[in-house]
């Protein structure tokens, strides 16, 4: 039986200016496979506007504004 690893990292995103965790699950990880590139396109394709979004009303106490 294969070992499945789970595993949250912390990532730093540069355009939210923020930390934000993830878990990772590595199951069936293939020879050659960069961590660091996987964890990069995380940070690059998470969901900026959203993130920042919610960040302001936890601040605010209001409603999340549509746009």
């Amino acid at each position: 039986m294969e070992e499945t690893i789970w595993e949250t990292i912390e990532l730093f995103c540069p355009v939210c200016n923020a930390t934000f965790n993830q878990l990772v699950v590595l199951h069936k990880v293939p020879k050659g496979f960069k961590i660091d590139r996987y964890l990069a396109g995380m940070v690059e394709n998470h969901d900026h506007k959203a993130y920042q979004a919610a960040k302001a009303q936890a601040v605010d106490g209001g409603t999340p504004q549509a746009g």
